[in-house]
């Protein structure tokens, strides 16, 4: 079984990987570690929030049943999440070619396309209801590539391809648009991010920074009451790990799937106690805020998304919790 391994304060630092939504459930054999070598964030100095702070972050945006699954939930919990997603999603199969990624032939992705014009169009959908629910909508790249050795051109170009794809979407699709300004306030409103894979170097955060991001999600640090973090002058909202039954992981999804190691029974309550336990130790700290990371996938026949249900359900609607998107704290701490 692979263990998660994390060195603190150090430059290079060993993750577990974050999935891509394509994985398939089916397979025992997990992807290969990602060594991620990145300089030692920066303190910044944040202005601590009332209440204890809860992130609920999904990555991908593929699955239509999904998203409508999701955003239904969140819409009876009146919870709002943050969706990481990926720019080739919004590419019908016919399109592909217009991706050109880093190091490989045009028309490669990790995660596929759009499907068809009609799919596409679908998910577009999504992307507005999301919207309008008050979700925060974020980027996680096009292709899903361990980016951990792209250069500043690399990832400057990723980052303005997903751009293109996602501000033209209706365009390159052949699809009516019948609110262009709403799409380019949700385009616009768009400045956080996630590696895919959670691979990020020092060249990804001057490349975001430049491309006129404000956070990222990508790495995984100390759990603290007051994380005070930045690189090149972008915001880092971290990960963290934590312990469970079954050993310690981070607060990923996929990452307890690998831990599970094909075990399906009890995995949707082992992941539940880890996550109220871990809640338990950030108001121990202090109310440390706290991120959790899934996916658009129903891992281990849905016991994750069971379990995420549950912590949501318990925890959310409590006076002194604020289950809030990533973009909605950057606004309250930079005010």
């Amino acid at each position: 079984m692979i263990r998660f391994t994390q060195l603190l304060g150090l430059a290079t630092t060993v993750l577990l990987l974050s999935a891509c939504e394509e994985v398939d459930e089916q397979s025992t054999v997990p992807p290969p570690v990602v060594v991620s070598s990145a300089s030692t964030p920066q303190q910044i100095s944040q202005t601590k929030l009332a209440g204890q702070i809860i992130h609920i972050a999904f990555d991908g945006s593929s699955s239509l049943p999904v998203w409508q699954d999701t955003l239904d939930f969140a819409l009876e919990q009146d919870v709002r999440f943050t969706f990481f997603i990926v720019g080739t999603h919004l590419l019908n199969d016919d399109l592909a070619t217009l991706y050109n990624p880093p190091r490989r032939k045009p028309g490669r992705s990790d995660v596929g396309f759009g499907g068809t014009k009609e799919e596409v169009e679908q998910r577009l959908n999504m992307l507005r209801r999301a919207y309008r629910e008050g979700h925060e909508i974020a980027g996680h790249a096009n292709g899903h590539w361990d980016g951990s050795n792209f250069s500043y051109a690399e990832w400057s170009d990723e980052l303005a391809q997903f751009r293109t794809f996602l501000t033209q979407a209706y365009t390159l699709n052949d699809i009516d648009n019948s609110n262009p300004s709403e799409w380019r306030r949700l385009v616009n409103g768009i400045i956080g991010f996630r590696a895919p894979l959670l691979a990020h170097n020092p060249a990804m955060y001057q490349a975001l920074a430049d491309a006129g991001y404000k956070y990222d999600t990508s790495q995984v640090l100390k759990l603290t009451p007051t994380p005070d973090y930045q690189e090149s002058g972008v915001v880092i909202y971290p990960l963290h790990s934590l312990s469970t039954a079954r050993g310690r992981t981070i607060t990923m999804d996929y990452n307890f799937y690998v831990l599970d190691d094909g075990r399906v029974d009890g995995s949707g309550a082992n992941m539940l106690n880890a996550y109220q336990n871990h809640l338990r130790i950030a108001q121990d700290l202090g109310q440390a805020p706290i991120q959790i990371g899934h996916h658009f996938s129903r891992w281990n026949r849905g016991n994750y998304w069971w379990a995420v249900k549950q912590f949501i359900s318990t925890n959310c609607g409590k006076v002194d919790v604020r289950c809030m998107t990533f973009s909605d704290r950057y606004d309250l701490e930079t005010d």
